[in-house]
C-alpha cells in the first residue's frame, strides 16, 4: 500500500507540475511575452527611445501589461502594480442609457465583474516578467520596487525548474541605511547590503482558506500610526482581488528598519516579514524552506483535522517560535478544539501562542497584540538569518538559487578575486589607481585653468596659455609612461570575458 501511495503521490506531483507548465505558458502568451523565454528581456530593451516610449498612455490589452509595469516601476510609480486595463472606461462612458438597460437585464445575475474578467491578478504579471528576464533586468527590477517599499518575490514557484527559484542574485544591489536603538543616542547609522544583513525572519502562512485578508493585516503591522503602505498586495486593492493563476506558491519579504526614534519606530531592529501565497497544504516545499529560515511563525487556521494536525506536528522538530491565529468558529468546533489541545502539548505551546480573530475583534488591538509578539522576538538573542543563509537552506531542500547560474559565478568570482586585494582602501587606490592620486588632480587643476584663464598680471596672456599647454603634455607624457597595474589587468581581464 506504501508503493501504491508514493507512485499515486509521483503521478500526482507529474500531472500538477504538466497543469502548472500549461497555465504558465498560457499566461506567456496572453502578454506576449513568449519569445522573451529563450531570448531575455534585458535592460537596453527598456531603455529603446521610441514614439511609444515617450507617451504616459494606460495598458489597453494584456500584452501592454508587461511595458506598462516595467516603465512605471523604472519611473518609481506608486500605481506601479494596478494591471486594471484601460479600454473599459471608455467604453463605458460611449454606452448610452437604453443599451447599459439591456446590458444590467443580460448581465445582472452574473458571476463575472466585467471590470476584473480581462485583467490578470498583479503579481501572476511579475512572476511573468521576472522569469523572461535576464539577471541584469531582474536586479534593476527588485532595486526598484524596493525603493517603492513594495515586497519583493523571494522564492518564485515551481514554473520552469522542478522546485521554485530563490532571488538572491537579484537583490545584491540592494543597500539599506537603518539607526538602531543601540546608536540612537551617537547619532549614528548602519548601512549595509540587504542580502549580508542578519535579522530575526517573520513568517506568515495560513493553512486551508482564510476569511479576511493575512496580506492586508500584514500591511497595517508594518505600517507606522497614520502612514498606511501596501506593502504587500491584498484582495482590497485594484485588481487583487482576480485569481492567481501562476503566482500560486510565491514567497514574499518585506522588511522594517528602525529610524531611531523610541517614540515612532515599531521595532527597535530591522526584521524581515515574509507572505505564502496559498496554504502550507498544497505548497509544504515552501513551508518547509520558511519553517527553516523563520524565528517566528504565524499560522491563520480556519479548520482543522487529523490531516492538517499531521501537517503541523510537524513544526517540533523545526525550532521555529509558532503561533496560531485562529477564526471564532474555532471555539464552538469540539473536533477542531481537541486537534488543537494535541498540538499545543506537542510544540509546547502556551495560552499566549493562540490568538484568536473573532467577528466582534478590534483590528488596532490585533495588530497592537502582534506587533508586541514580533517586537519581543528583536529583543533577545533568536534565530537571525542573511539571505545569504536562507540560499543555502533553499539548496539543501533542492531550490534553485538563481546565483548559481554559470554567468553570475564567473562574475562572483571575478569580483572576489579583485576585492580579496583590498585590505587599506585609501592604500589600495594609490598603488592601483594611480591617475585618481596627485598626478590625476594636477591634470585636472591645469586643464580648469585652460577653459578659465586667470592669469597672472604680469603675464602675457598668450605666452601664459602656451606654458599651460606645454605642462599638461608633460603631465599627459608622464601618464603615458606607467604600465596598467595587477588590479586593472584583474578587472579588465574580468570585464572581457563576461557577456
Amino acid at each position: 500500500q506504501g508503493t501504491e501511495g508514493a507512485n499515486r503521490n509521483n503521478k500526482d506531483g507529474k500531472r500538477e507540475k504538466q497543469l502548472n507548465l500549461r497555465t504558465f505558458q498560457g499566461i506567456l502568451s496572453k502578454l506576449k511575452l513568449k519569445k522573451y523565454r529563450s531570448r531575455k528581456l534585458t535592460l537596453r530593451d527598456l531603455q529603446r527611445i521610441s514614439p511609444e516610449s515617450l507617451k504616459d498612455w494606460t495598458a489597453q490589452t494584456l500584452g501592454d501589461l508587461p511595458w506598462y509595469f516595467l516603465r512605471k516601476v523604472m519611473a518609481l510609480n506608486g500605481t506601479t502594480r494596478n494591471t486594471s486595463l484601460g479600454h473599459g472606461e471608455l467604453e463605458d462612458e460611449a454606452v448610452s442609457e437604453d443599451e447599459e438597460e439591456l446590458d444590467m437585464e443580460d448581465d445582472f445575475f452574473s458571476l463575472n465583474d466585467p471590470c476584473t474578467s480581462d485583467s490578470l491578478h498583479p503579481l501572476d504579471v511579475l512572476c511573468a516578467v521576472l522569469l523572461c528576464s535576464d539577471s541584469f533586468l531582474q536586479q534593476e527590477i527588485l532595486s526598484r520596487m524596493s525603493m517603492c517599499q513594495f515586497a519583493l518575490p523571494l522564492l518564485l514557484p515551481a514554473l520552469d525548474t522542478p522546485k521554485g527559484t530563490l532571488m538572491l542574485w537579484a537583490m545584491r544591489d540592494i543597500v539599506k541605511k537603518w539607526r538602531p536603538h543601540s546608536l540612537a543616542e551617537s547619532r549614528g547609522f548602519r548601512e549595509e547590503s540587504l542580502v549580508l544583513t542578519a535579522m530575526p525572519t517573520i513568517s506568515f502562512v495560513r493553512l486551508g482558506s482564510c476569511s479576511f485578508s493575512k496580506s492586508k493585516l500584514l500591511n497595517e503591522i508594518l505600517s507606522p500610526s497614520q502612514q498606511y503602505h501596501d506593502f504587500f498586495i491584498h484582495r482590497d486593492m485594484e485588481s487583487g482581488n482576480l485569481p492567481q493563476e501562476i503566482a500560486d506558491g510565491l514567497v514574499e519579504i518585506s522588511w522594517y528598519f528602525p529610524n531611531g526614534s523610541k517614540n515612532s519606530d515599531l521595532f527597535p531592529e530591522p526584521i524581515a516579514v515574509t507572505n505564502l501565497h496559498g496554504d502550507i497544504e498544497s505548497h509544504q516545499l515552501q513551508f518547509s524552506f520558511l519553517m527553516k529560515v523563520s524565528t517566528l511563525m504565524i499560522i491563520f487556521v480556519e479548520r482543522l483535522s487529523e490531516r492538517e494536525y499531521a501537517l503541523l506536528s510537524s513544526l517540533k522538530e523545526a525550532g521555529t517560535k509558532v503561533y496560531f491565529m485562529l477564526s471564532s468558529e474555532a471555539e464552538k468546533s469540539k473536533d477542531m478544539l481537541g486537534f488543537l489541545k494535541k498540538l499545543v502539548l506537542d510544540l509546547k505551546l502556551s495560552k499566549s501562542h493562540l490568538l484568536f480573530k473573532q467577528s466582534t475583534t478590534n483590528q488596532a488591538q490585533l495588530v497592537k497584540k502582534l506587533r508586541s509578539t514580533i517586537g519581543r522576538i528583536t529583543k533577545f538573542p533568536y534565530r537571525r538569518v542573511t539571505m545569504e543563509d536562507m540560499a543555502e537552506t533553499a539548496r539543501e531542500l533542492g531550490i534553485q538559487v538563481d546565483e548559481d547560474c554559470e554567468e553570475c559565478q564567473s562574475a562572483s568570482k571575478c569580483v572576489k578575486e579583485i576585492t580579496a586585494e583590498i585590505k587599506d582602501v585609501a592604500k589600495y587606490k594609490r598603488e592601483m589607481l594611480r591617475l585618481q592620486g596627485d598626478l590625476g588632480k594636477t591634470v585636472a587643476k591645469v586643464e580648469k585653468e585652460l577653459c578659465r584663464i586667470r592669469k597672472p598680471r604680469t603675464a602675457h596672456l598668450e605666452k601664459y596659455e602656451s606654458e599651460l599647454k606645454e605642462k599638461l603634455v608633460a603631465l599627459h607624457k608622464e601618464k603615458n609612461q606607467w604600465d596598467l597595474t595587477d588590479g586593472l589587468v584583474q578587472f579588465i581581464s574580468g570585464i572581457a570575458c563576461l557577456s
